[in-house]
C-alpha cells in the first residue's frame, strides 16, 4: 500500500475529470490493489458533511445542510441526497475506515453534490426523446404490455410535458417504425440536441423498481460486471465520456423525480455502454421505467394515470437539470 497527497486538481488529471472546486482541500488518496481511493470520513469533511451518523465501521450515514451521502461496506452503491448510484467498485473497509475509488469521488460524488455545475452556463434548448424498439424490434413484453408501444405513448407524454415547458422535442420514432441504433445517435447529432433521453421498459423476474443509465467512466465497466473485474478489461474511453459530470446529474435529476412521482423501487442510477448514450454527441441518459416480467408492476404501467406519472417524473428531472446547468 502507498499513500498519495493529492489535491482534487491533480487527480482531475489523474481521472478525465471535471473541474476542482472552488474552495479546494487537499484529499489523502491511499492505493489499495493498484486502485487509489479516498476514506469517507475525508469525503464528508471536503463537503462538509459534518459527522457519522451510523455507529460502527461498516456503515456510514452524513448528512449535511444540502448533502447527504450513506455508504456500506462491501456495497457497489451509495445514496446520495436520497438517490441510489452505483460505484465503478465496491466501497471498503480497511483501518476501521471506509473508502471510495477516487474515480468514484469525481466521477459520481463531486457532479451531484455540486448539481452538474461547470463554468460557464450551458443552455438546454433542444431535448431528443427516444422511445426504444418499434417495428421489427418489440422490445420486451409482460402478459399483456409489449415494450415498444409503451415506450411510444410515455414520449408522448413527456413531449407534450417539456413543449408545454418551451423545450423543443424531437422524436426518434413517432410511429410503430424500426430505427437502428446508429440512426437514433444520428438524429440525435444531426439536430443539435442538447440532451439525448432513451426511454425503455424493463424485464427480470420478479424485480421492481426504476433505474437510469448512463455511460461509465472511461476505463470502468459496466454495472453488470462481476465485482472482481473493476477497470480496464478494454472498456474504452467514449464519445459520451466528453459528458460524464452532465451525464450523472441529469441521471440524478431523473431519477429523483420518478421516485417522487411514483414512488417505485429505486434500483439506482447505473452504467452501460448503451450504444444510444455511448455515441451521443450530448449529456446522455436511458431510463428503464419498471418491470414488465412482474406482474403486479406490469399492471401499474398498463395504466394511463400511472404513465402521466412517470412522464411527469421525466419531464420534472430534465426541467430541474436545466435550471441548475443554465
Amino acid at each position: 500500500m502507498q499513500n498519495f497527497r493529492l489535491t482534487i486538481a491533480a487527480l482531475c488529471a489523474l481521472l478525465w475529470t471535471s473541474v476542482a472546486m472552488a474552495d479546494p482541500h487537499s484529499l489523502k488518496a491511499s492505493r489499495f490493489n493498484d486502485i487509489l481511493y479516498v476514506s469517507v470520513r475525508d469525503i464528508a469533511a471536503y463537503y462538509e458533511l459534518g459527522a457519522n451518523q451510523a455507529g460502527g465501521p461498516d456503515r456510514a450515514s452524513y448528512r449535511g445542510a444540502s448533502a447527504q451521502l450513506i455508504a456500506e461496506h462491501d456495497c457497489r452503491d451509495v445514496t446520495l441526497n436520497g438517490v441510489t448510484h452505483w460505484l465503478s467498485a465496491p466501497v471498503l473497509e480497511i483501518r476501521g475506515q471506509l473508502w471510495i475509488a477516487s474515480l468514484d469521488v469525481l466521477k459520481v460524488i463531486d457532479p451531484v453534490f455540486r448539481q452538474g455545475r461547470q463554468p460557464g452556463k450551458t443552455p438546454v434548448h433542444t431535448i431528443v426523446l427516444d422511445p426504444g424498439h418499434g417495428g421489427g424490434d418489440r422490445g420486451t413484453r409482460g402478459e399483456v404490455g409489449r415494450e415498444k408501444e409503451l415506450t411510444l405513448d410515455l414520449a408522448r407524454r413527456v413531449q407534450k410535458l417539456l413543449v408545454a415547458a418551451g423545450l423543443k422535442v424531437i422524436s426518434t420514432r413517432t410511429a410503430d417504425d424500426t430505427v437502428s441504433l446508429d440512426d437514433r445517435v444520428a438524429i440525435t447529432e444531426r439536430r443539435h440536441a442538447d440532451l439525448f433521453v432513451s426511454l425503455h421498459f424493463n424485464s427480470g423476474g420478479s424485480a421492481h423498481g426504476i433505474e437510469t443509465y448512463c455511460v461509465p467512466p472511461a476505463g470502468a465497466v459496466s454495472t453488470a460486471n462481476p465485482f472482481r473485474r473493476f477497470f480496464g478489461g478494454g472498456d474504452d474511453k467514449c464519445k459520451g465520456n466528453r459528458f460524464d459530470e452532465k451525464n450523472v446529474w441529469l441521471a440524478h435529476c431523473v431519477q429523483r423525480q420518478l421516485l417522487n412521482t411514483t414512488g417505485a423501487n429505486d434500483r439506482g442510477i447505473r452504467r452501460a455502454r448503451y450504444v444510444v448514450i455511448r455515441d451521443a454527441a450530448c449529456p446522455a441518459i436511458l431510463v428503464e421505467s419498471g418491470f414488465l416480467s412482474n406482474p403486479i408492476e406490469e399492471q401499474r404501467l398498463l395504466s394511463a394515470e400511472y404513465r402521466d406519472r412517470l412522464a411527469k417524473g421525466i419531464a420534472d428531472g430534465i426541467l430541474d437539470y436545466r435550471k441548475t446547468v443554465e
